[in-house]
C-alpha cells in the first residue's frame, strides 16, 4: 500500500504560488508571442497586399519578428522556472501517476 500525502505546510504553499504565478506568467508570455507572430507574418502582409496599409509598414514586420523571437526566449526561462520549481508536488504527493 502506498502511503498517503503529506499536509501541506506554509512553505509548500508558498512554492505552489510561485509555480501558479509563473505558469500564469508564461501563459500570457506565449499569447503575446502568438500575437506578434501573427501581427507580423500574417496581418501586416495581407494588409499591405490588399492596399489598406502603405508598403513602408512592410518595414516594421523585421521589428515584430525580433520581439517577437525575445518574448519567446523570456517564456522558455519561465518556463524552466516553473518546471524547476515543480519539485514541490514531489514533496506533497510522492508519485505522479495515480
Amino acid at each position: 500500500m502506498l502511503p498517503d500525502p503529506i499536509a501541506i505546510g506554509s512553505l509548500e504553499w508558498r512554492e505552489l504560488g510561485l509555480l501558479l504565478h509563473n505558469l500564469w506568467f508564461y501563459l500570457l508570455l506565449i499569447v503575446s508571442f502568438a500575437v506578434t507572430m501573427l501581427t507580423a507574418h500574417a496581418i501586416i502582409p495581407s494588409l499591405i497586399s490588399t492596399g489598406h496599409l502603405p508598403r513602408s509598414v512592410g518595414l516594421l514586420r523585421f521589428s515584430l519578428t525580433v520581439a517577437a523571437l525575445i518574448i519567446l526566449a523570456f517564456a522558455l526561462t519561465v518556463l524552466s522556472l516553473a518546471v524547476n520549481l515543480a519539485y514541490v508536488l514531489e514533496v506533497i504527493y510522492d508519485r505522479f501517476w495515480i
